[in-house]
């Protein structure tokens, strides 16, 4: 069921664009519902198919197919030691391959191929459900988290506990009933997802948008309590000693100085590199408004002209003095017009 219908397109081929009638006024509150449902249905059916087909791509291209091309030089150690037992028979060049036909990162190709692999072998009973509607995509991935490294009489039997009553539950209450199964089950499961989490624990950056950035850390459960009751500790202290900004940023700041140590003397200096690509015009503010300078960018993000500056003031490079200790400073100078390095 649709709301409304998409208008058709002239003789000539142009494309008419559909604007979605966000009223629906021929339409009942149950029938809005009833499309929802629809939609949350297809969506299913949809991955379920993206799956078989991502599974059979992979069969094709299994591990005697990298023979044909020689001796490769072989993947370095952190990649041996993050690639997933399920990828064992398949390519290495599957996931690059996958993550150029679907147009996306080869970390996302990688978890999609996992995913398809082992909803086509082990967890058919969740591709079935997933196929037929009867979970939606979030559940279907709990699961394939969760049950990715149990042993196949565990995973048939964790889908008969909970597959029947999937469809009325959360996400979280899902996944907090299939752990209960699973220690209940097969508790060496849980240690061995626990063992694989900690092989690929990892220091990254996310950035948030509006000029912010999320630093995550990779912990134990325990060690990452204890770091985060620490950094709260150092916060409140600084709330009892008068400082008024919210605390969540007094906890932020806690934590950049714990890291970076500002007053530490006594440690050899360590520098990191960051990249910013500020056109000449955005350096400068003249009326001390903010302007119409261009954008620029840090670390790869797009940032104001403004942050820019304030980023540049706070390491004291406005003036491209003396480098920060053990480090350095380059300037690059690029055509405006293309680009290019000048």
């Amino acid at each position: 069921m649709f709301i409304g219908e998409p208008p058709r397109a002239p003789e000539d081929g142009v494309p008419i664009p559909w604007v979605p009638d966000t009223d629906a006024p021929g339409l009942s509150d149950l029938e809005l519902v009833a499309d929802i449902w629809a939609a949350d249905a297809r969506e299913a059916r949809h991955a379920a198919q993206r799956a078989e087909a991502i599974a059979a791509l992979a069969r094709r291209r299994s591990i005697e197919r990298d023979r044909d091309f020689g001796p490769l030089g072989g993947p370095g150690l952190d990649s041996r030691l993050r690639r997933s037992e399920v990828l064992a028979q398949v390519s290495e060049t599957f996931v690059s391959e996958l993550a150029l036909i679907r147009g996306c990162s080869e970390v996302e190709a990688e978890t999609l191929a996992i995913e398809s692999i082992l909803l086509t072998t082990l967890l058919t009973g969740t591709w079935d459900a997933l196929y037929a509607g009867r979970i939606d995509v979030r559940k279907m991935r709990a699961l394939v988290d969760l049950l990715s490294t149990a042993k196949p009489e565990v995973i048939a039997e964790v889908e008969r506990r909970v597959l029947p009553h999937a469809g009325r539950l959360t996400v979280p209450q899902l996944r907090a009933r299939v752990r209960r199964a699973l220690a209940r089950l097969d508790a060496d499961a849980l240690d061995k997802r626990r063992k694989e989490a900690a092989k690929r624990a990892d220091v990254t950056t996310r950035p948030t948008g509006e000029g912010m950035s999320q630093l995550v850390a990779d912990l134990p459960l325990h060690v990452a309590a204890a770091c985060a009751d620490a950094i709260d500790q150092y916060a409140q202290l600084l709330r009892a000693d008068g400082d008024a900004r919210p605390i969540g940023v007094i906890r932020a700041a806690v934590a950049a100085d714990l890291i970076l140590r500002p007053w530490d003397q006594t440690r050899p200096a360590v520098t990191a590199q960051l990249t910013i690509h500020a056109p000449l015009p955005s350096l400068h503010d003249p009326d001390g408004d903010g302007g119409t300078q261009p954008a620029a960018e840090v670390a790869g993000e797009i940032v104001t002209a403004a942050q820019c500056r304030e980023s540049l003031a706070e390491l004291d490079l406005l003036g491209i003095r003396a480098a920060p200790p053990g480090g350095c400073v380059q300037v690059a100078i690029g055509n405006p017009i293309d680009g290019r390095l000048i």
